[in-house]
């Protein structure tokens, strides 16, 4: 049953959207309660039985096999504040697996604000009198060649494989973490090659086997991704399971979307000077 009594598939998709509070409380699970859940739902057999039946086709992805894993799932991983946060939560839950999950072989699209961002670095410099934040920004590739074409095939103005660029990013600046990232692009193309036929699966590593930490936007474009893609694919797992997958809170939703969690600190513009003058 849901919060409000009602069972996962009476649930008014519109009015959830609607309302942050019914819909917080729907989708997200506090971070003890998961912990506990995923201590709980591993002597499951149930449970167990449900992962395998529905991923069948793939498995668990290898990575992910017989370890308990806190998950972030981005194109790339990098060096912003987004992952610092992430980097944060692994460091308080010493008993998971921090795993990054990139999908490296989606295709380039720069009205994507999460894409965007990867070609176009933002730093964080502070705040002005008024409290406002300042960004410095750099531009390191040529965006009119590089949209829809795989993110993996992209060059930076210098001529390094954008992904390989930014795991220097994040090895600089998370060396604890160097274990991290993993490319789940051949797990996401062998279920299939659009969010909405992977993402029920996506999700199914999440009722026993870890820990996605994540924000789902209610409004602005990511508003029909929310409504189309992520919602009745959470929706039918829990329907026939009667879990929801374990989702908790990366970002406070007070500030989700805010471009802030792109941004690198400011230090890193260094290396990023370094790269666009030596051009090398």
């Amino acid at each position: 049953m849901t919060p409000n009594g009602l069972r996962p598939w009476e649930v008014d998709i519109d009015a959830l959207l609607a309302d942050r509070v019914a819909f917080d409380d729907f989708i997200y699970t506090p971070l003890q309660e998961a912990v506990e859940q995923i201590e709980k739902r591993d002597k499951d057999s149930d449970l167990q039985e449900y992962v395998e039946n529905s991923l069948s086709n793939t498995g668990i992805p290898e990575v992910m096999r017989n370890k308990k894993s806190i998950v972030l799932f981005r194109h790339i991983a990098t060096s912003n504040y987004e992952i610092n946060r992430f980097a944060m939560c692994a460091d308080i839950l010493e008993a998971f697996q921090p795993l990054i999950l990139e999908y490296t072989e989606d295709k380039f699209n720069d009205r994507n604000e999460g894409k965007y961002f990867l070609g176009k670095l933002r730093f964080h410099k502070g705040v002005n009198k008024m409290g406002e934040p300042i960004y410095e920004h750099s531009n390191i590739i040529n965006f009119n060649e590089s949209n829809n074409k795989p993110i993996s095939s992209i060059l930076t103005h210098w001529g390094q494989p954008l992904v390989e660029f930014h795991h220097e990013l994040f090895a600089k600046n998370f060396p604890q973490l160097k274990n991290s990232p993993h490319d789940l692009s051949g797990w996401l193309h062998a279920v299939g090659p659009s969010a909405r036929e992977y993402y029920k699966a996506f999700f199914t590593l999440f009722v026993r086997d870890g820990i996605l930490f994540e924000n789902f936007l209610m409004d602005g474009k990511e508003h029909s991704f929310t409504r189309e893609i992520i919602l009745p694919a959470f929706i039918e797992i829990w329907s026939q399971i009667g879990v929801k997958p374990l989702i908790v809170t990366l970002e406070p939703t007070h500030m989700e979307g805010d471009q802030f969690w792109f941004s690198h600190p400011h230090f890193m513009k260094e290396h990023v000077n370094n790269k666009l003058n030596s051009g090398k």
